[in-house]
C-alpha cells in the first residue's frame, strides 16, 4: 500500500521518532494501566522509518509500499507520543487510498 501524506507530517514524524526516541519507552511504562493498542506500545518498526525517510529525500508525499497494519501502527504511534492530527492525517490518508 502506498499513502499519499503531507511533508510536513511526514518531517514531523521522523523528528520526533529520532529526536525522543525514549517517547515509545514512556508508553510501555503505562502498559498495565493503558488500554491502547499494542502497536503504539512499540517504536516505529525500521520499515516504517525506511518509507518515511525515503519520501523525505526525494521530497515526495507518497510514503510506502507498507502494509496496512504499518499504517495503522504509524497512526497509533503518532497519537500515543502526542502528534494526535498527524495520526488524524494518516487514518484519512489511508481511508481515501482505499
Amino acid at each position: 500500500m502506498i499513502v499519499v501524506l503531507p511533508h510536513d507530517t511526514i518531517a514531523r514524524i521522523l523528528d520526533h521518532a529520532t529526536t525522543t526516541p525514549g517517547a515509545a519507552s514512556k508508553v510501555r511504562s503505562h502498559r498495565a494501566t493503558s488500554p491502547l493498542p499494542s502497536e503504539a506500545r512499540v517504536a516505529l518498526s525500521e520499515s516504517i522509518i525506511g518509507a518515511l525517510n525515503k519520501a523525505k529525500k526525494a521530497k515526495a508525499n507518497l510514503v510506502g509500499p507498507l502494509e496496512a497494519s504499518d499504517f495503522n501502527a504509524m497512526s497509533a504511534w503518532c497519537r500515543n507520543v502526542g502528534l494526535t492530527e498527524d495520526g488524524e492525517i494518516i487514518e484519512a490518508a489511508v481511508r481515501a487510498s482505499g
